[in-house]
């Protein structure tokens, strides 16, 4: 310790000892310390449905024309609006939203439009697997 003039105690290193130890300890000097909530990059939990193929062009059940990309479904399961990601069915995985319904449609069940009718038969029955990416009734997606 020395003196200051005037007489008063001067503690040397004492402020940078205590400012280094700071920006060690926290080891945030320099980089970017935003976190991520936890399961950001969690996928929602992909269900098996079973799916079928339609092609019959007009009006879909929420008015919209029948076009590629759609698909018919339960609305108590997936309602109008949602988004979905199929996988497991060959050529025709993606990305579809529900616009349509169809009185033989209950529960986890799809039902594919196709333009072509010989498509749509060739496409058969098949187990796929389906995750929610949006609901179209704004209800939380659950993330697993």
């Amino acid at each position: 310790m020395s003196v200051i003039a005037g007489g008063a105690p001067r503690r040397r290193g004492w402020v940078g000892l205590v400012l280094l130890a700071t920006v060690v300890g926290c080891g945030s000097f320099g980089r970017d310390t935003k976190r991520e909530q936890p399961g950001a990059h969690e996928r929602a939990e992909r269900m098996a449905f079973e799916a079928t193929a339609y092609s019959q062009e007009g009006k879909t059940a929420s008015g919209t024309p029948s076009r590629q990309g759609i698909v018919a479904a339960d609305p108590k399961v997936l309602p109008f609006g949602t988004r979905i990601r199929v996988s497991d069915a060959g050529q025709y995985s993606g990305e579809y939203v529900v616009r349509d319904t169809g009185r033989t449609i209950k529960g986890r069940e799809i039902d594919v439009y196709l333009a072509n009718d010989g498509e749509a038969k060739r496409f058969g029955r098949k187990t796929v697997q389906v995750e929610v990416l949006s609901y179209g009734d704004g209800r939380p997606v659950v993330k697993r």
